[in-house]
């Protein structure tokens, strides 16, 4: 698109702002970039914990913009800030609906802490069946009656051990192999015998210890039953109506109703308390469920009514991210302007003067460019805290040196030409030939090196917060987003998104800078297309 055609600006700035319009891609930048600034500056207006207007008893109020007592509201003698939305369901309004209140697209504030209670979760319940080993022993007497087991309940389908007693080993479709009745009746004729093992069609494994005769026959004889679970555990999702949603268990459909019945109950109690681990026994073995329900921990997951998630002190990431947005930019603004003018009067003064005073200066730039910037902002940070007035102040002192290297050399080009010489000749001060008439010639380092100069505050910002020597805490910002995710991996919300913020910015920044480049390049073949 063409860039409007300004009478008050030279041809020469007319041409390269035109070129820069057909940029496609620069301009485009711009526009978005601009967008997403303004839409930032109105965050409190998108996304804010308070109203923006309010009617209470024929007296309007704009809470968003100024602090008022709950006395004001409710007469009681509190001089907090009242909590708007709980203040919106008392009968001031509720029951008085020329009482109101205007809130803004989203009720959420950027330093508001949600309770979990208002975190709208999954109501399923998801169970976890998983078949174990059945294992058991049981003790009979030379009629192969059952005196005494553990474990063997599951086997004949009873649901305890004292059910078993005085009856039959082979009884309820329960049998054993024939040489494991055979080492029984040698083990009660007190005859030697090897450790006997027998594993039949069912997968049900039969054993004998070893056995060596003794002074008399014994009166018990132990057996061992091992059945090796045979099906995969296997995962299914029970409605808030206690109703499979999607597939049904296979093992479920082999469980009879009774233990059905058990293990419903147990998941309607597990969507009240937290249930542990229900273990059953079977006729094909051992099944162990386990019941997970969603709880509300932070930082959650994204769900309805916060697309973006909650951090670590449940406040909504999008409405942080709107909120850092503003701060990156503003903050990066602020920073490159008070670079900028450091160096660009420090480099005119020494292009423009040259001599000794060019020669100290670039000597001691050397020594200053040498000082650590990051260990002296992390060593104050430590002494006098994190504040904005700190963190623009060592940046603004440390980082005008790349700006003022290019202005001094535009300066040394332009201090000879005639347009400066009639200056002086005409009587001119110095420094109004210096920035009246030399600077305004001299901008094109400026112009062309300030998104990229922005970026790189942006970024220097969110590093700083991400170590903790940025922007006082509670402020919202990128960095402090990607700490937490850093510190907590599951939380992926918390790295994704700040990250896209943060790329998309930059990216932005860098169109709209190569544009710019390009537009100001006096080569007309190096335009960035």
């Amino acid at each position: 698109m063409p860039w409007p055609r300004f009478q008050l600006l030279d041809p020469n700035t007319r041409r390269r702002l035109a070129r820069f319009g057909k940029i496609k891609r620069a301009m485009g930048a711009l526009l978005v970039l601009i967008a997403i600034f303004i839409l930032s500056l109105f965050s409190e207006f998108i996304a804010n914990d308070r109203p923006l207007m309010a009617k209470v008893n024929g007296h309007y109020y704009f809470p968003a913009f100024r602090f008022y007592p709950e006395s004001e509201f409710t007469g009681e003698n509190v001089n907090t800030r009242p909590r708007y939305k709980e203040l919106e369901k008392t009968e001031l309004f509720s029951a008085n609906r020329r009482n109101w209140m205007l809130w803004p697209l989203v009720r959420y504030g950027a330093e508001e802490s949600l309770p979990p209670s208002q975190i709208e979760v999954d109501p399923t319940l998801t169970l976890t069946f998983s078949p174990s080993d059945q294992i058991a022993s049981i003790d009979v007497d030379k009629t192969l009656t059952i005196q005494r087991s553990q474990g063997a309940s599951g086997f004949y389908g009873e649901s305890s051990d004292l059910a078993l007693r005085r009856r039959p080993l082979v009884s309820n479709g329960f049998s054993i192999p024939d040489s494991i009745r055979d080492g029984i009746a040698r083990r009660f004729a007190n005859e030697t015998s090897p450790a006997v093992s027998s594993k039949t069609e069912q997968n049900i494994t039969f054993q004998l210890t070893a056995h060596t005769a003794g002074s008399s026959a014994p009166k018990l004889v132990r057996l061992s039953v091992v059945q090796k679970a045979e099906q995969k555990a296997e995962t299914a999702v029970l409605s808030p109506e206690m109703e499979f949603i999607g597939h049904t268990p296979m093992i479920w459909e082999g469980l009879d109703e009774s233990t059905r019945t058990t293990v419903l109950e147990a998941a309607k109690r597990a969507k009240e308390v937290v249930q542990p681990q229900l273990d059953l026994t079977t006729p094909k073995g051992r099944i162990s469920v386990s019941f997970h329900r969603e709880t509300v921990e932070f930082p959650f997951r994204p769900v309805k009514g916060h697309i973006f998630g909650l951090d670590n002190s449940g406040r909504d990431v999008g409405v942080r991210i709107l909120y850092a947005t503003r701060t990156a930019l503003l903050f990066g603004f602020l920073l490159v302007t008070l670079t900028y003018t450091i160096g660009i009067f420090l480099g005119a003064v020494q292009g423009y003067f040259g001599g000794k005073i060019d020669l100290i200066g670039q000597r001691l730039m050397e020594i200053w460019e040498a000082m650590p910037f990051l260990l002296i902002m992390i060593l104050l940070s430590s002494i006098y805290g994190r504040s904005f007035a700190l963190l623009g102040f060592l940046y603004a002192i440390f980082n005008w040196i790349g700006i003022s290297i290019y202005m001094r050399a535009e300066f040394l080009r332009l201090r000879k030409q005639p347009f400066v010489e009639a200056a002086k000749v005409m009587g001119i001060g110095r420094w109004k030939i210096m920035f009246r008439h030399v600077l305004p010639n001299g901008l094109v380092p400026v112009i062309t090196f300030f998104p990229f100069a922005l970026v790189g505050a942006i970024f220097m910002l969110t590093a700083l917060d991400y170590l903790g020597f940025g922007l006082p805490p509670g402020t919202p910002s990128w960095g402090d987003l990607l700490d937490q995710g850093q510190s907590q991996s599951y939380a992926w919300w918390l790295t994704l998104y700040p990250s896209l913020a943060l790329f998309l910015v930059s990216l932005l920044g860098i169109f709209i800078g190569e544009g710019i480049r390009a537009a100001f390049d006096p080569r007309t073949d190096s335009k960035l297309e």
